[in-house]
């Protein structure tokens, strides 16, 4: 006990403890400062931005980027505090180099996340932001790592999704959707009358909506029920705004046949059925 109270030994662990703190205090710096630059750099709208990425492929590159040097930078920083404890650091990354080997040919799972999660950043399949369904998960890409991709559902459950497990992946918010309505008409109602209703309703929405990209079209009559006939509208609209869209046609059509006495089509038993079911 004396000799830990002595000026030599306290000397010595007071240099030690302000080294550790010197390590972890930079370690954090360095990370800040490194995610301060990425988002000088790749994301827009923040400071000047060296590269013209598009705002959803720079926050994905970005968080990639960041989630490399953070593991760069623990593993130094590891480094740095066992050799402050007099630790042979250089046999530990052999004997790690070697233990990594032998678990080579068992980590192929791990190896093919990492492979394929290069593949879906190069090829740019999804981004940060981007509405995707994988297998029978849908949600918000919130996160792209090295190994897995975070992805939040409707309900607000995050899924973490290892990369070698996505084998397919439907994107809906690349390029334009369509939204699509159906129209029943009663067959004793005015075919030519109503289509001409439907064409008001598509040059109303296309003025009203920012929503939708090109004016709707009527495609006509698609089906000939057993009580109604089918007419179809057709739509181009931005990513993920195809049921809004949607919703604002039914809305106008309604209005219209109301206003023209349009003859409601006749309730079809199906629907009965399915109601009473």
């Amino acid at each position: 006990m004396q000799m830990l109270f002595t000026p030599e030994f306290l000397l010595t662990a007071g240099n030690k403890i302000v080294r550790l703190v010197a390590i972890l205090l930079g370690s954090m710096l360095i990370l800040r400062l490194f995610a301060f630059m990425v988002n000088k750099v790749f994301i827009p709208n923040v400071g000047i931005s060296a590269f013209k990425f598009d705002e959803k492929r720079a926050r994905t590159l970005g968080g990639l980027l960041q989630s490399i040097v953070r593991y760069i930078i623990y593993f130094i920083t590891i480094i740095m505090v066992l050799q402050e404890f007099q630790i042979d650091t250089t046999s530990l990354v052999a004997g790690a180099g070697i233990i990594g080997l032998a678990l080579g040919v068992g980590s192929q799972s791990l190896i093919r996340d990492f492979v394929t999660g290069f593949f879906i950043v190069l090829e740019n399949q999804f981004a940060v932001g981007d509405y995707i369904v994988i297998g029978d998960m849908a949600g918000t890409v919130e996160e792209i790592g090295l190994r897995v991709t975070k992805l939040r559902d409707g309900n607000g459950v995050l899924h973490i999704i290892p990369h070698g497990a996505i084998s397919r992946v439907s994107n809906y918010t690349r390029g334009h959707m369509q939204a699509v309505v159906n129209v029943p008409v009663a067959y004793d109602a005015d075919l030519d009358k109503v289509l001409l209703l439907l064409e008001q309703a598509c040059v109303s929405i296309s003025k009203d909506m920012v929503e939708v990209l090109e004016r709707p079209q009527v495609l006509g009559v698609v089906d000939l029920g057993s009580q109604v006939l089918i007419v179809r509208i057709v739509a181009k609209t931005v990513p993920l705004q195809q049921g809004k869209v949607e919703n604002a046609l039914r809305y106008i059509i309604k209005n219209l046949f109301a206003e023209a006495q349009i003859p409601p089509p006749p309730v079809v038993n199906s629907y009965r059925s399915k109601e009473g079911e």
